[in-house]
């Protein structure tokens, strides 16, 4: 017995070494944010939560203006990494209901992330000192899937949590223990509503002191680490659904008894408000084990055909060609360098060539839309990421008006025929598993002119998909004028990588760690 225990204990020792070298020598890097720069965080990266998504939780409101409510970024703070921070704020005085909820803030990727092979998200951050409980501040993963059965209004998510409880960090024995939970296609209220939440007792950890909160996502498990140290590992219902990335603070109500605080009660007035705040250092995003395809779209950089084909003269399930319908063509940029083309009204180069797709309203007398899709083959399962450049040149902008853009991904079965399901109501009819990116939009303050936006969705085929269909869209809801340019599209299957045979990985998860003690 001695010499197996010294033996796995040698494995697990060198595992890790090799394990940490491989993982990062093979990772790709989605998303690094250091929360570095002045004023706003990065409005191409970050955004408010839109009124259908759940902006009231607990007793708290969510901040929604983008005018006046991002999240702000290159706080100084000394004890952070590079001395600055993004910070998510929770005030006890709600000019929407005074008195009655608190206003506070959840701040989520544009973008969402498939799992593929694996993903790992990580932040470093704490909240900030306080004596007060009854606060939670989330770093998670979500996103509302479906509904089940379809059309039932039964809301289920997946969504994967760290959660930072100030309950944990008052009174006489603080126990700062970090919560972590997950969902796979949860119920919001019922049975399995509180998904398998866990605190991690982690020896010597302040929840006020910055440490790096990690989580790795594969398809055979879900690992949550705490400054590189594995605090907890489940194997069971594994989530499997593109999700957006989150940070939270929020007050909740006495159904959530491990975090509710009496005595924490809404101000009345602006005067007797009470501020609270997580600050975050930085955030990475790194998908690992995962192997892409090539560009699985014909002419992404729009540069071979002279103009797309008309969506009305083709089959639907045409591939190998753009698709189009309301006002697209292909004009040249002015191929020169950033800052020195001399027409506003046309971007000064390509992302990739000399050409690309410009798309303006259809002008028909009520909301409507010019788009270009392009179909390729699929089958259930598979999961796809899209991206696509989009700039408004300043010179014939939609900013400032009801215009907007999207990058959106669905799936059709073999007839053309895009899959769709009922969502909240029988005849609410929804592409099922469809996602969208909103790139562009005219109505938020901080859209950016005269710069190349990039945007990425991801999604998974569901059951009869046939065809996968990238669709870039130009929505016009009032006939009002300005453009948006298009370049580099790509889609791209992503497929997990066959796991390694590792020695001592007892329980077959790909990686040589304490869990495998459990099934020695």
């Amino acid at each position: 017995m001695h010499n197996k225990l010294w033996s796995r204990s040698i494995l697990l020792l060198i595992a890790a070494g090799c394990l940490a070298t491989c993982q990062s020598a093979s990772a790709q890097l989605l998303l690094r944010d250091d929360f570095d720069g002045t004023g706003n965080v990065d409005t191409t990266v970050w955004r408010l939560p839109f009124g259908s998504e759940g902006t009231f939780v607990g007793r708290t409101q969510y901040r929604g203006d983008s005018a006046t409510d991002v999240p702000q970024q290159g706080i100084a703070e000394p004890l952070a990494a590079d001395g600055a921070v993004m910070e998510v704020h929770l005030d006890t005085f709600s000019p929407i209901d005074p008195g009655n909820q608190f206003l506070g803030t959840d701040l989520l990727s544009k973008r969402n992330f498939a799992r593929g092979g694996g993903l790992s998200f990580e932040a470093r951050m704490r909240l900030k000192p306080t004596t007060t409980g009854g606060l939670v501040g989330g770093f998670f993963t979500y996103d509302v899937t479906r509904d089940s059965p379809p059309g039932a209004n039964n809301l289920v998510r997946d969504e994967i949590d760290w959660e930072l409880i100030s309950n944990q960090t008052t009174g006489v024995s603080p126990t700062n223990d970090p919560f972590t939970n997950y969902w796979n296609e949860g119920p919001f209220t019922g049975p399995g509503a509180g998904g398998d939440g866990q605190y991690q007792d982690v020896a010597g950890l302040d929840l006020t002191a910055f440490h790096d909160y990690r989580v790795d996502w594969t398809p055979q498990s879900i690992k949550w680490y705490v400054d590189d140290n594995l605090v907890r590992t489940s194997t069971g219902d594994v989530p499997d659904d593109p999700m957006k990335l989150h940070f939270n603070l929020w007050a909740p109500g006495s159904d959530f008894s491990d975090a509710f605080n009496a005595a924490l009660q809404p101000a009345a007035t602006q005067g007797a408000n009470e501020r609270y705040t997580v600050q975050v250092d930085h955030v990475e995003v790194n998908r690992f084990n995962t192997t892409g395809s090539g560009n699985l779209l014909y002419d992404g950089s729009f540069e071979i055909e002279i103009a797309p084909t008309f969506i009305g003269s083709v089959p639907p399930t045409t591939t190998n060609t753009w698709l189009s319908f309301g006002n697209v063509s292909y004009p040249l940029t002015e191929g020169v360098e950033p800052g020195t083309g001399i027409d506003d009204f046309v971007p000064d180069d390509a992302v990739d060539g000399i050409y690309a797709a410009k798309m303006f309203g259809p002008f028909n007398g009520r909301a409507d839309a010019s788009g270009i899709l392009q179909n390729v083959e699929a089958t259930p399962g598979q999961e796809f990421e899209a991206r696509v450049f989009a700039q408004t040149p300043g010179g014939d902008s939609i900013a400032g008006t009801q215009n907007f853009n999207t990058i959106a991904l669905s799936f059709l079965d073999s007839s053309g025929s895009v899959i769709q399901e009922a969502f909240a109501a029988p005849g609410n009819l929804v592409d099922k598993n469809g996602k969208d990116f909103p790139l562009l939009d005219g109505r938020d303050p901080n859209m950016p002119e005269d710069l190349w936006v990039e945007g990425v969705v991801n999604a998974v085929a569901p059951a009869g998909a046939a065809y996968a269909r990238i669709s870039l869209f130009f929505i016009q809801l009032e006939g009002e004028g300005g453009a948006t340019w298009f370049d580099d599209a790509s889609l791209v299957l992503l497929t997990p990588d066959p796991l390694p045979i590792l020695a001592g990985d007892y329980n077959g998860d790909g990686t040589v760690d304490a869990a495998d003690y459990t099934v020695w």
